[in-house]
């Protein structure tokens, strides 16, 4: 069986401030529910603390882990800011959900080694930052910073990265990538070959209609039963990052 790590970025649109797309995130998640897929929400501390009833609510199907508390690139912050953003999230989160999060991704997937560190501290088990490829003929992805492993791998045996892996000739399958280049360039590539694993990751406010937003709204969201049908025939399953992590041996 391959697997496909799903998950959402869930967090305001940084051009206009709006959280549509978080107060109408079922339109999304009633497309998972549709496939039975498993799922991780990273959520901004702002987005817990705006709905809490709202985030209770996605908690009893999907795994909801971290996306900072706001969403400041981490390379901006100094170090003692971006522990404070992590200790109010996990302090809001823990009073929510009387547990502690277990998987971390950074705003914009912008990432170093010094942040590693901090999520130890604070319990954190996985990061789901790195894209480990990236097409070199596009405007290279803030967040990209190299090549690193495509599978999930182990950092200092300490915290546990599961990669936004990409499909084929170092593509990623992203939301915005599918409203832009359409489902059947995908299955194109899933033709060609099907890696054993691959990270498909949106954003919450993909699923409204937005000013600039190419084939956001409906469209998308029929773009994306399409594809998680397509990714189910083809045979992928589907899991958050804390059952990746639990299947994933450690290294010796």
């Amino acid at each position: 069986m391959k697997i496909c790590f799903l998950s959402i970025d869930v967090e305001k649109r940084e051009d206009d401030g709006s959280f549509e797309g978080v107060e109408k995130l079922d339109n999304i998640l009633h497309i998972f529910k549709k496939h039975k897929t498993n799922a991780t929400l990273f959520v901004t501390g702002e987005v817990l603390e705006k709905y809490p009833d709202l985030a209770n609510g996605w908690s009893i199907g999907f795994e909801v882990g971290c996306h900072s508390y706001y969403h400041n690139t981490l390379n901006m912050l100094n170090l003692e800011a971006r522990e404070q953003q992590i200790s109010d999230f996990v302090g809001l989160y823990q009073g929510l959900f009387r547990a502690r999060p277990k998987g971390f991704r950074a705003p914009r997937n912008i990432i170093d080694n010094e942040q590693f560190p901090i999520l130890e501290k604070y319990g954190f088990l996985y990061d789901a930052s790195v894209f480990p490829r990236y097409p070199w003929r596009l405007k290279r992805y803030e967040g990209y910073k190299g090549k690193a492993p495509i599978l999930p791998f182990w950092i200092n045996n300490k915290i546990f990265e599961i990669p936004e892996s990409p499909v084929g000739f170092s593509i990623p399958l992203v939301g915005t990538w599918l409203r832009k280049l359409g489902i059947g360039f995908y299955k194109f590539l899933f033709i060609l070959r099907k890696p054993e694993f691959i990270s498909f990751n949106m954003h919450s406010w993909d699923g409204v209609e937005f000013e600039g937003g190419k084939n956001s709204g409906k469209k998308y969201l029929n773009q994306l039963d399409r594809m998680l049908g397509h990714l189910k025939k083809i045979g992928y399953e589907f899991k958050n990052g804390e059952q990746i992590y639990a299947e994933f041996p450690k290294n010796k």
